[in-house]
């Protein structure tokens, strides 16, 4: 395949009129003594296996050359494909490139055949009038292009069509708090490559800037077409406040939240999903909207009330908001507050009072005397946060009553078990407080006393390194058992201490985070 680029002969290779001329009349010489097949056959016989003088390929004259000698003549002279342009055209939009970035390149053998077979083609009088046209006015042919094979064009292509995509949009939602507005679908379009290489010979042309390859797009549809049920569940949303429920059993503190369509339009957002249903627009939320609304929930002074758990609460939120709920339960945290020392007061007096051992509270407040507590100053009272390590579970619970004695367990509210125990002695005396199980071993010893307890159930650390709980009746490494005979009043230095096959079954019962209630 040939196209012409760039082919007007320059003005200082056009032959001068006064020769034009002089050949006008050897023509007429030459007709008037025997006609003009004598001077073809001449000059037939002049230039056998050489190119007709005139002729030229992209301003480089071939006239007198074999076709070896152009095609090596055009290989040196024609320009380099890298630096020749090539027009890329979807029909509006273009791209420029150059012939090397498609893989187009000249054919010189070709082109050089070409140049030979003007002025030897057709009858014979046309094949002179070509060889005289060549002579008097130059005759500048097109070179022939290779256009680049089937797998070479599909390669190059498939490089260009990133770049050449028009992607689809997706149907989507714009929430705001006046409401709910739907965007349409909009069709996307991308490069052809299959349909464009079975063009390529007749997909590229000639213009006055260069080559021009018309490319074949198709259209691509959006793979979510409507807004579909999030719009309906995102405008339910809006008509009702949500609300935000929050009830601890450590402190007794129970309220509610409630955030206004203004605040929830901010959380919410519709995302693309693709499931087993296909692709669709899903409903959820903007996590560092909700993370804004829930930190400004909370209040100041001694008695800071729970605040909700963020990185915990935020699930909840957004579980509720795509099943399209309108309420969810706060995960609660309590922040460290401060306590005013009053007459009377000791460190453990306060600590008693808030339900930590005094080993917390001395360690949280390193530059207060513990035995010089004074009227006025402050004091940092933990989080409770720090005494329960697990999630609490309050669908179970123990029930420990220093004053008569009993350990009570309930499932719900029913009474599971009721055991006679034994607490601290008024020298080491078990906390009172709410805590929870921290931990469960079939038989845990106790260095500082040498004994075995059985059946060890964690609830408090009553120092850094030691840990008070529930257990069986502990027995000395000697193998004697210890307070046997005593349960029903307080005999240890802290622990719960419980009968054999009571710790056992309660052992079984209870699970790392039941709730533990202490009280007197």
């Amino acid at each position: 395949m040939w196209y012409g680029y760039g082919m007007e002969e320059s003005a200082n290779r056009r032959t001068p009129w006064f020769i034009f001329a002089a050949l006008l009349a050897a023509v007429g010489l030459c007709i008037g003594v025997g006609g003009l097949g004598l001077a073809g056959q001449a000059y037939d016989q002049h230039y056998a296996g050489r190119i007709y003088p005139g002729v030229s390929i992209y301003g480089v004259a071939l006239g007198g050359l074999t076709v070896d000698e152009a095609a090596v003549a055009l290989q040196s002279a024609l320009p380099d494909p890298a630096t020749l342009p090539l027009t890329l055209r979807d029909g509006v939009r273009t791209w420029n490139r150059s012939w090397a970035d498609m893989d187009i390149h000249f054919d010189f053998s070709a082109t050089a055949r070409l140049a030979y077979q003007a002025g030897r083609k057709g009858a014979q009088q046309q094949q002179y009038a070509t060889q005289w046209r060549a002579l008097l006015a130059g005759l500048p042919l097109s070179p022939v292009i290779l256009l680049p094979g089937a797998a070479q064009a599909a390669a190059a292509l498939e490089s260009l069509a990133p770049e050449m995509a028009i992607p689809p949009v997706n149907a989507a939602l714009l929430i705001q708090p006046g409401g709910v507005t739907p965007l349409p679908a909009q069709a996307g379009r991308e490069l052809d490559v299959e349909a464009t290489v079975a063009a390529l010979p007749y997909a590229v042309g000639v213009t006055a800037e260069g080559l021009v390859m018309e490319l074949l797009t198709r259209q691509v549809e959006p793979a979510i077409g409507n807004a579909g049920p999030a719009q309906a569940q995102a405008e339910a949303l809006l008509a009702r406040p949500f609300a935000l429920a929050a009830d601890d059993p450590l402190t007794g503190f129970s309220t509610t939240w409630t955030a206004g369509p203004e605040i929830v339009a901010t959380w919410l957002i519709a995302q693309p999903v693709e499931d087993e249903d296909g692709a669709r627009l899903a409903l959820t939320v903007r996590e560092e909207a909700i993370r804004v609304y829930l930190n400004g929930l909370g209040g100041q002074g001694e008695e800071i009330a729970p605040l909700p758990d963020v990185e915990k609460t935020l699930p909840a939120i957004r579980a509720a908001v795509e099943a399209g709920e309108s309420q969810a339960v706060a995960a609660l945290t309590h922040p460290a507050r401060t306590y005013t020392v009053r007459p009377g007061d000791t460190l453990m007096s306060v600590a008693r009072a808030h339900g930590f051992p005094v080993w917390q509270l001395a360690e949280a407040n390193p530059d207060i005397d513990p035995a010089e507590l004074r009227p006025g100053q402050q004091i940092i009272i933990p989080s409770l946060d720090t005494l329960f390590p697990f999630p609490l579970i309050t669908e179970r619970r123990i029930v420990i009553d220093i004053s008569d004695q009993h350990l009570r367990a309930y499932a719900g509210e029913t009474l599971a078990h009721d055991f006679l125990c034994s607490t601290g002695i008024s020298s080491s005396p078990t906390i009172t407080g709410v805590f929870q199980i921290l931990s469960k071993e079939e038989n845990a010893y106790a260095s500082s006393w040498d004994l075995w307890m059985p059946h060890f159930m964690g609830i408090y650390r009553s120092g850094p390194d030691f840990t008070n709980g529930i257990h069986a009746l502990p027995t000395l490494s000697s193998g004697a058992r210890l307070w046997e005979g005593y349960l029903g009043r307080p005999v240890s230095y802290g622990c719960i201490v419980i009968g054999l096959d009571e710790a056992a079954a309660l052992y079984e019962w209870a699970e790392l985070g039941v709730m533990v209630v202490i009280q007197e």
